[in-house]
């Protein structure tokens, strides 16, 4: 499972068959939540699009994303994985669209910086959607990105992690203080898009968030 995010477009899930964890493993221990924020040139500061956002993950199989409510156009988004299921809520007309991964293998993805389709991208585009909330630094340790001093944000000092994809520039800020992600940046071309973490935290494993909505109406995706 493959969710196309971008922070100019609303949600919605891909289905692809991507390298995973295992249908029927244990349930794991801990999860993470992000709390991030976008800001682009493109993007009008109180705009929906730059509303914060809320995302979890769980191992490979468990991802859920919030969004704010968008009255204007009468959707209040929540997406659940629990591979192989997951449901597009909309809270507001209490409805929801579920789908069947059809495997063989099970992994949800998170990526940042999530540009057009995923079954039509070229290389460089496909490589920037590896970098993923809940496992920035992973990324960066994948491309051999050394640790460097990085500025002070938010009162925080912070190290720096840089990697390049071909005409992309990306940046990782982790605060020192806690060793956390505090912001992630990508520059290409033109655009200077950067997500600003306001919260990071790793915390117990809560099955509720990633089971079936309840109070909804549920339709299932045809096959």
């Amino acid at each position: 499972m493959v969710l196309k995010y971008s922070p100019m477009n609303r949600l919605l899930p891909i289905v692809c068959v991507l390298a995973g964890t295992m249908f029927g493993q244990q349930p794991p221990k801990m999860m993470t939540r992000v709390e991030v924020a976008f800001h682009s040139p493109d993007v009008p500061e109180g705009s929906f699009a730059a509303k914060p956002k809320v995302f979890y993950r769980a191992g490979g199989r468990y991802c859920r994303i919030e969004e704010a409510a968008d009255a204007e156009h009468s959707l209040h988004n929540l997406m659940i994985i629990s591979e192989p299921d997951y449901w597009a809520v909309n809270l507001l007309a209490k409805t929801a669209q579920h789908g069947v991964d059809p495997g063989p293998t099970f992994n949800c993805h998170l990526p940042i910086f999530a540009y057009g389709n995923p079954q039509s991208l070229d290389e460089e585009t496909k490589e920037i959607r590896q970098l993923e909330f809940g496992r920035e630094l992973e990324f960066f340790e994948r491309k051999g990105s050394v640790p460097v001093p990085g500025p002070v944000l938010f009162e925080h000092e912070t190290t720096s992690y840089k990697a390049h994809v071909g005409t992309a520039a990306l940046t990782l800020f982790v605060a020192k203080s806690a060793e956390l992600p505090i912001a992630v940046s990508l520059k290409r071309g033109d655009k200077n898009e950067i997500f600003l973490y306001s919260q990071y935290a790793r915390m117990e494993f809560d099955a509720k968030l990633f089971a079936k909505p309840a109070d909804v109406k549920i339709q299932d995706s045809k096959p």
